[in-house]
């Protein structure tokens, strides 16, 4: 009976465990992943033939798992921090839920295993892929800790997520759409330096280094630059390279605004992609934006 009641706890610290790893992989957050598909904008081929975009679904999901092993190396080396964050305390690490030694070992094989799929569907994308985890580890280790250069490091991935996609296809994709997407997750970012300055107060520096150099001032005065460059970027893109969605311009600009109320009302600037999941109306204007976006590509054929 000791045997049996010690195997079934056995049983449960494992299941417990993995959970505990699916949590840390932040699988919330693959949303961001979805600018892989950003070469379907300026790309017909890609969007008419079944096979280039199961590559791209590949592409998507090795994106996704590479971003996890961020996730997971970001928690590791931001434990005793994350341990004052009211939030992030919560963690599978800095609660202690899960020691280190397990997930060590899962990010070991997670990294492994997706630079090796990366490089077996394409080396140039296997490049990419790697490109963005020495930076994102470079930024996890370091670079996070210089003002300016941590938001650009985060923009900067986006943008590699947007070009691998049209490397893989081997297709060109609009400058204007990559400085859009740029600027956008800029603005992204400052409103998440601003949420966590709020929320942290005092204890601000002690979460995150380099938040002592950051003011709510400075990133209002920020903000508007970035919002301001995204809207005529994407004007650009639209005027010289898309002109059947131009219907698609107010709609941009609802989603910005009604992002900025939700950072006013609802202080939800730590949590961008619940903005994604969770809002109607940020809900109704992906939707409307799909819609417009794929009745102008079909009445071009």
């Amino acid at each position: 009976m000791e045997t049996l009641n010690e195997g079934y706890r056995n049983n449960i610290i494992r299941s417990n465990h993995f959970y505990h790893l699916i949590q840390l992989m932040r699988i919330k957050q693959w949303c961001k992943n979805v600018f892989v598909f950003s070469v379907f904008f300026t790309s017909s081929v890609a969007f008419h033939d079944w096979s280039t975009t199961l590559r791209l679904l590949s592409a998507f999901a090795l994106f996704c798992f590479i971003s996890s092993t961020v996730y997971i190396i970001n928690d590791l080396i931001d434990i005793e921090q994350d341990k004052i964050h009211p939030i992030k305390r919560l963690r599978p690490l800095p609660s202690g839920r899960i020691g280190v030694k397990p997930v060590i070992l899962f990010l070991f094989i997670l990294l492994i295993s997706t630079l090796f799929m990366s490089f077996m569907l394409d080396r140039n994308f296997g490049c990419i892929i790697s490109v963005y985890f020495v930076m994102n580890l470079l930024y996890s280790l370091k670079l996070k800790d210089f003002m300016f250069i941590d938001l650009m490091i985060i923009s900067a991935g986006f943008i590699l997520r947007t070009v691998s996609g049209s490397i893989l296809l081997g297709s060109d994709i609009s400058y204007w759409l990559v400085l859009t997407i740029g600027f956008l997750t800029l603005f992204v970012g400052l409103s998440k330096r601003k949420r966590e300055l709020i929320t942290m107060q005092e204890k601000s520096e002690m979460h995150r280094k380099t938040l002592g150099k950051y003011s709510v001032e400075l990133i209002n005065e920020i903000i508007p630059v970035t919002i301001s460059c995204a809207i005529v970027s994407y004007s650009f893109y639209v005027f010289s390279e898309a002109k059947s969605m131009v219907a698609t311009i107010p709609i941009v600009l609802y989603g910005i605004f009604r992002y900025q109320y939700l950072l006013k009302i609802k202080d939800c600037g730590e949590n961008p992609e619940s903005v994604l999941l969770m809002d109607k109306p940020t809900i109704l204007v992906i939707l409307l934006w799909s819609f417009v976006f794929i009745v102008s590509r079909t009445l071009s054929v």
